[in-house]
């Protein structure tokens, strides 16, 4: 019995000796997102401060802080018609990069005399994007809004896609609901505040159920993988037209958008989704402006040969690609319209 309480008790502090040890490296911290500022909105806690970084040997850290609504900016937001909403997923976030460095502030300093209110929430999609826009509209008086899209945002507006705040389109019906993330259990309330828990499962990206459902399946020839056909252009164009009519809810809207290129092969001739050919033919019928970036990108890679990516590790923009995104957005709102 003595033996036991003995090895207990050593495991015991050999765990809080690696989790002080821990709490002195850029550990990701927890960032206790929740609908804070609206029912169907997620958002930091305001003034939260949390520190990010990259994989097991905590590449890239940053200490990031949220600003009065949550959202992570170093501009507070207020009541502001002159205000350009910049509207997104973690492209406009941008947790990877220094606050002097994202979108928002790059593209502020190209303005001058407009601020940037950046809208960005991690793992959202288009119908999210349409719900914080109609927000900066009632909130903050906004009436020009520069949305930046991924190519896959289309088809992760559909409920399920694991890319949904609230709003999303179900698949069978094609109607739009609700579909809130659900509040943490007591493991994963427990697990944010350990920078143990954090590493294993920020960090390494350990998943518990799927380690347990491998230990039950029987060995043998990995499963063939089946191709499965994309949303067909229907579905797309109800999610879209879904998107547009959330924000024809806003007068007098100024609405631009930002299509991220095909950066794997931009010299390549690629074929478009069925979902992004939709999403230009309504944005066009509803007069949005289209921002290309992607002649800056070829540019720049044909001169300079070097990469747009943060790193081989995270394949969000990295400050040179921001800068020129930020000027494309910022010459286009600057013409005559």
């Amino acid at each position: 019995m003595k033996s036991l309480l003995l090895c207990i008790s050593g495991a015991v502090l050999m765990l809080l000796f690696i989790e002080a040890g821990l709490r002195l490296l850029p550990v990701s911290t927890a960032t206790r997102s929740d609908y804070y500022l609206a029912p169907r909105i997620l958002t930091y806690p305001p003034g939260h401060c949390f520190t990010v970084s990259t994989g097991w040997d905590l590449k890239n850290p940053q200490r990031q802080c949220a600003n009065n609504f949550g959202f992570l900016s170093e501009r507070d937001f207020s009541n502001d018609p002159q205000a350009i909403a910049l509207v997104g997923d973690s492209f406009v976030e941008a947790n990877m990069l220094p606050r002097d460095r994202t979108l928002a502030a790059q593209l502020e300093s190209l303005l001058a005399d407009r601020p940037v209110f950046a809208l960005g929430g991690p793992g959202s999609s288009l119908l999210d994007y349409a719900e914080r826009a109609l927000f900066a509209a009632s909130r903050f008086g906004i009436n020009t809004f520069v949305f930046v899209l991924e190519r896959s945002d289309v088809e992760q507006a559909f409920c399920g896609s694991g890319n949904v705040h609230a709003l999303c389109i179900d698949a069978a019906s094609l109607h739009l609901r609700t579909q809130l993330q659900p509040a943490p259990s007591l493991f994963k309330r427990f697990a944010r505040e350990s920078a143990l828990a954090q590493y294993i499962f920020s960090q390494l990206k350990f998943n518990p159920a799927q380690a347990w459902r491998s230990l039950g399946e029987k060995k043998g020839p990995p499963p063939a993988r089946i191709a499965t056909p994309g949303m067909s252009a229907d579905a797309c164009r109800v999610a879209v037209l879904a998107f547009f009519a959330q924000l024809s809810q806003i007068g007098d809207a100024r609405i631009y958008y930002v299509i991220d290129p095909p950066r794997e092969d931009l010299f390549a001739k690629n074929e478009e989704s069925a979902c992004l050919q939709e999403l230009r033919t309504v944005a066009e019928e509803h007069g949005a402006v289209e921002i290309e970036t992607a002649p800056s990108f070829r540019e720049d890679l044909a001169s300079s040969g070097l990469k747009l990516e943060v790193g081989p590790y995270d394949h969000h923009w990295n400050p040179r690609a921001v800068r020129m995104v930020a000027q494309a957005i910022a010459q286009t709102l600057s013409a005559p319209r």
